[in-house]
């Protein structure tokens, strides 16, 4: 996987590493990190430039949660339970990001657009619910920017260290993920006071 990345990067540029964020929605086996990342190394060799780099992950980004929000929001549901499985949509990862959209509302499309696998899928509840595209789009570029911007610098910054690349972007993914519990345990708190 990381040859074919690193193949169609390297064979069509900015262009190739937007396609790659692109299957990433479709295909979520393609880490979106990696393709980030590989981004990045190539701007620290000075092959790409670093903030254009970032700019077409961004738009990557974006790009593959408006195709899965219009899968929700003309789809539906009945779509996604019959069709999600040839996108590798599982079911209970589709049941996850609806109640997390159920508790917080359009915050989900900022905040899950952080967390691995629910920042492919939080389109989906978004979408079905026929929220405003407006408010979708820039909740979902805002929550964008931080995930984008932390793979492509931290490529940036490991160079040619390729090894190192996959145990550090696990290991990043941990304090993100505590940040958000965080977030959402300080929300039920703050809900519970309320009552």
């Amino acid at each position: 996987m990381n040859n074919y990345i690193l193949s169609l990067i390297d064979s069509y540029g900015y262009l190739g590493m937007f396609l790659g964020m692109i299957l990433e929605a479709v295909i979520i086996v393609i880490p979106s990190e990696l393709i980030l990342a590989t981004g990045g190394i190539l701007a620290s060799r000075g092959v790409f430039n670093f903030f254009l780099t970032f700019l077409v992950g961004l738009l990557g980004s974006v790009f593959c949660a408006i195709i899965i929000y219009f899968m929700g929001y003309y789809g539906g549901r009945t779509f996604i339970k019959k069709y999600g499985k040839y996108f590798f949509m599982k079911e209970e990862d589709i049941d996850k990001t609806d109640s997390w959209y159920n508790k917080y509302g359009l915050l989900t499309a900022a905040f899950g657009r952080n967390i691995p696998i629910v920042r492919t899928l939080i389109s989906l509840p978004i979408g079905i619910a026929r929220i405003s595209f407006v408010k979708f789009l820039i909740y979902t570029t805002i929550g964008s920017i931080p995930w984008t911007f932390v793979f492509v610098y931290f490529g940036y910054s490991l160079g040619n260290n390729w090894t190192i690349l996959k145990t550090s972007i696990d290991k990043l993914k941990i304090p993100i993920i505590l940040l958000i519990i965080i977030f959402v345990i300080s929300k039920i708190f703050k809900q519970i006071k309320k009552r």
